[in-house]
């Protein structure tokens, strides 16, 4: 990192870099390091979300308000539960399970500017009605595939189905929380919203193999 670094500040011969200060992360060359650097970036970007998320609710009715906290912390508990998820061998795992989750955590923020522009999920009404049976298929087709994994695969980190099962009820709470704000936010996308929302699951579930 010393010699990565110091080529960097040779390069600059005295002048302060087009990019902004130097930074630890900017030569992060270690497994350490990087998956340091990556919750640091996290935490970064949660707050420039949350900063966000704050501003809208200073435009929220107080019955809006709660029911975004609390659609904000069951996103929190199902994000966290999702670490579960990620496959957890290597030594990169860090990385893995932070880039994961921050998907996650742009997808709801994507969404929820998305909603506040009133711009709704393009689903046909066949896609709202069936959103619900293509995530069981898919819930069900997951869980027995993991469930044909050996032992040593469970062994070094591999996703089982106990962990897939144990992330279910905190899907499910998620996805309530969204209902009951949305019925209070956007009155008039519930069902819509609602099916996105399943379908964001049903999406996820397909790259957990």
């Amino acid at each position: 990192m010393a010699a990565l670094a110091l080529r960097d500040l040779a390069k600059a011969n005295g002048s302060p870099p087009a990019h902004g200060p130097f930074e630890f992360c900017d030569d992060a060359a270690s497994t350490f390091t990087m998956n340091f650097c990556s919750g640091y970036a996290s935490e970064v970007e949660d707050n420039r979300r949350n900063r966000y998320y704050n501003s809208l609710k200073s435009a929220m009715t107080p019955e809006q308000q709660a029911a975004f906290e609390k659609l904000f912390v069951a996103q929190t508990v199902y994000i966290k539960a999702h670490a579960s998820e990620v496959d957890q061998g290597g030594t990169i795992r860090g990385i893995r399970t932070i880039g994961s989750q921050n998907i996650l955590k742009d997808l709801f923020h994507a969404e929820i500017v998305h909603f506040e522009r009133r711009k709704w999920p393009i689903l046909s009404d066949n896609q709202i009605t069936m959103a619900d049976a293509a995530l069981h298929r898919e819930y069900e087709k997951t869980l027995q595939q993991l469930r044909t994994q050996t032992t040593k695969e469970d062994d070094q980190g591999a996703v089982t189905a106990d962990h897939l099962s144990s992330v279910e009820g905190t899907c499910e709470n998620y996805r309530n929380a969204w209902v009951a704000f949305a019925r209070l936010r956007y009155p008039a996308a519930v069902a819509v919203i609602r099916a996105e929302i399943t379908l964001d699951r049903y999406r996820l579930l397909k790259t957990i193999r």
